[in-house]
């Protein structure tokens, strides 16, 4: 064998038999890639793309000059109201170790994960990941490691207006950390014999690419294979998605039959294949392939019209600890037996293409009847430029009757209706209504709120779902990555559950073990967050008048919910809180005390005071009022100690039965009951005897309240002079229930 440096242009038996079979091995399965890929995905990314697009062209090239040629965005629609709400929140990340040490640092990774989502750009890559797959019905991201250090030249001068510029040449890291892109169905191709991901032989991920850019995104590359590669014939250059150039140049003539050809002030031809519109050297293209083969543990790239592999030794080992392929895939509809799903053009594809027809139809029919056709004796001498609809025409001609009007019918009502029925059919399909895309009536409560947008999320659930396992998989490979390829402390910034930045410090140690990855996403579409601080406040409004609830504990509990945080919101510590008037505002300082102002304005009829609990005696504290267990102080009589209450709440339990149970009697008075507002009579709980004199207890009654003869109610209120002490009223009423005598 020669030596390698001998030849300047590359053959693989200038490298011996390892590399002709490699070579042999490289066009055998590439070719099989390329040629399912031209004859299966090609045709179903091409249509799918024009589906969503809106686009016209195919039927351009069918119908006549004067036919319109609208397209009904749709799937469009359906597709642009289904991103937003998958993507609106970042998933959530979950670390388990296998482990007790292991779960004592799956808190730090968790929040590497978080840093390295943002650092990552994943946001915009999910959003692309997600549309991909609505569109194509199956999307794919790439895993890898980018470290991306240059030696550039930095302007060092001080004096900048004295123009003596001093330059520096330093080395500069612009990334150094785990990556994920979204890979674009055109570039990848695959073993399409086996049917699961981790399942195929091979894949290849095709690019062209730029002598720079190939120098810059392989820097493993040999530097003597490099050079062979690069002086090689480009390859095959074609543009496989050349549709989208094909869509956009040719999209401003859809509705009318001009050439759909754009042209340069150059001559240059816009639409035709990009990678051959430029004659600078610096710009020639070069056909690239990343060639994974993750039973065999090989990766190469391969370079140029002569098929150069650029690594030493013609291949590597997959540099990654994973030893898996990069690629992760997410399908919208997944069919058993078929890698590749279904996006919603394709599922919507034929009512769509009915709707655009009624449309163009009903659209055509009305040119008609605005542009009318005429019957013409050819002996009339009539000069067909003037059988045109125009005000005040006048058409001259020897035989009055050589001309007549062709009359057309109107256009039917069931052509609307068929185009309602239709949408009916779209929506159907897809499981996005009117209320999804936001024309459906609105709703009145968080409950109909849940029914309506979970009613679209059934549809995508599943879609949901694997879009985490997704994600799962990504954090999987990252930590592998990071374990492999970190070196030193770092320090990350994270946003804590408090709202606040933190700076926690991770080390080597803190990625060492065997973790379970988990990510949830929680798409906006079930009105999630709507539906939960509708809850938070109805909670709050049920919880904040019970007497032994820290309404403090219990704000901070609902407005973290709202992304608050109460240090922000919260009083200074000495600070008395301000008097609330009976508007309900605050009352400025020295303007007098509340309950008199309440008392002087007079409050509503069958309405408690402001702040009062309803359905309690009016001694007891106003909402958010401080419980003492003293007699209080200054301005604090007739407050109700909390002891006081919590042994009225022990004695009215203390009967043997379930107080405000299923089985209780007393159901009904489990919660207060508001006599003002009630309107006559208290109620009297159905089945309570009145007091049996033949025997020798007297049943105590819970709720204080006893069935008189007559029907009449005794609820044992004195009718004298109230108690001075509210505590002491409270007690006596509830220990000392027992029937009057008659």
């Amino acid at each position: 064998m020669a030596s390698r440096n001998s030849y300047n242009i590359y053959s693989a038996s200038h490298f011996g038999p390892k590399e002709e079979a490699l070579n042999r091995l490289f066009h055998l399965q590439v070719n099989d890639a390329r040629n399912y890929f031209l004859t299966v995905i090609k045709p179903r990314l091409d249509r799918s793309y024009k589906l969503y697009i809106a686009s016209g062209m195919d039927r351009q090239r069918e119908i006549k000059k004067w036919q319109a040629n609208v397209q009904i965005p749709y799937i469009m629609a359906a597709v642009e109201t289904m991103v937003p709400r998958i993507v609106d929140a970042r998933p959530e990340f979950t670390v388990l170790g296998r482990n007790e040490d292991d779960q004592m640092k799956a808190e730090k990774q968790q929040e590497l994960m978080d840093f390295f989502w943002e650092v990552a750009g994943m946001d915009s890559t999910a959003e692309d990941f997600v549309r991909a797959a609505l569109i194509n019905g199956t999307a794919f991201l790439q895993v890898s490691w980018k470290k991306d250090v240059r030696k550039l030249k930095f302007l060092r001068s001080k004096d900048v207006a004295s123009k003596k510029y001093k330059w520096a040449e330093e080395e500069k890291t612009f990334f150094d950390g785990p990556m994920c892109e979204w890979v674009d169905n055109y570039t990848l191709w695959y073993d399409w014999h086996n049917t699961a991901r981790k399942s195929k032989q091979y894949w290849f991920k095709r690019l062209v690419l730029t002598a720079n850019e190939i120098i810059r995104r392989y820097p493993m590359a040999d530097k003597q294979r490099l050079a062979m590669a690069l002086a090689s014939p480009g390859g095959d250059l074609t543009d496989y998605a050349a549709i989208r150039q094909q869509v956009r140049t040719t999209h401003l003539y859809t509705t009318k039959s001009s050439s759909a050809t754009m042209y340069s002030a150059s001559g240059t031809v816009y639409g035709t294949d990009k990678y051959f519109s430029t004659q600078d050297n610096t710009m020639k293209m070069y056909e690239t392939f990343e060639w994974w083969r993750p039973f065999d543990d090989s990766y190469a790239v391969i370079v140029g019209g002569s098929y150069v592999p650029i690594f030493k030794d013609g291949e590597m080992p997959i540099p990654m600890d994973f030893k898996e392929s990069p690629f992760i895939d997410v399908s919208y509809l997944k069919i058993p037996g078929e890698f590749e799903g279904y996006g919603l053009p394709l599922i919507l594809e034929s009512p769509q293409v009915m709707l655009n027809l009624v449309k163009n139809q009903r659209l055509d029919a009305a040119t008609l009847s605005i542009h009318k056709m005429w019957i013409v004796n050819p002996l009339a001498n009539i000069n067909k430029e003037e059988l045109v609809t125009r005000p005040f025409g006048i058409i001259y001609s020897i035989d009055p009757n050589g001309v007549r009007e062709i009359q057309f019918s109107d256009i039917k009502m069931s052509a609307y209706k068929e185009e309602e029925l239709l949408k009916n059919d779209m929506q159907y399909a897809s499981g996005v209504d009117d209320f999804s895309m936001g024309v459906g009536g609105g709703a009145n409560s968080a409950t109909e709120v849940r029914h309506l947008r979970e009613s679209t999320l059934e549809r995508v659930r599943m879609f949901v779902n694997h879009l985490g396992d997704a994600y799962a998989d990504v954090l999987r490979y990252w930590m592998d990555m990071t374990r492999q390829l970190f070196t030193e402390k770092m320090t990350i910034r994270i946003i804590g559950k408090n709202g606040q930045q933190q700076f926690p410090l991770i080390e080597k140690d803190d990625l060492k073990g065997y973790f379970d990855y988990r990510a949830t996403v929680l798409p906006s579409i079930a009105g999630q967050d709507e539906v939960k601080k509708k809850q938070d406040m109805d909670l709050y409004q049920l919880l904040i008048n019970l007497p032994f609830i820290d309404p403090q504990k219990l704000t901070s509990r609902v407005v973290a919910d709202w992304g608050w945080s109460l240090d922000g919101i919260t009083r200074p510590e000495g600070e008395a809180p301000p008097s609330i008037g009976p508007d309900g505002q605050p009352v400025p300082v020295g303007q007098g005390d509340p309950n008199a102002m309440i008392a002087a304005a007079g409050a509503p009829q069958g309405m408690p005071p402001q702040g009062a609990v309803p359905g309690m005696p009016p001694g007891l504290p106003p909402m958010g009022a401080p419980q003492q267990d003293g007699a209080g102080g200054p301005g604090l009589q007739g407050l109700i100690p909390r002891s006081s209450l919590r042994s009225v709440i022990s004695h009215l339990r203390r009967t043997g039965e379930s107080y405000g149970g299923s089985e209780s009697n007393f159901k009904q008075f489990s919660n207060p009951i508001n006599l003002l507002l009630s309107g006559g009579l208290p109620p009297t709980p159905k089945g309570v005897p009145s007091v049996d004199k033949s025997k020798s207890s007297v049943m105590p009654n819970l709720a204080g309240f006893n069935r008189k003869p007559g029907g009449k109610v005794d609820t044992n209120v004195p009718t004298g002079k109230r108690n001075a002490s509210s505590q002491s009223a409270i007690l006596n009423k509830t220990f000392s229930i027992q029937p009057r005598s008659k």
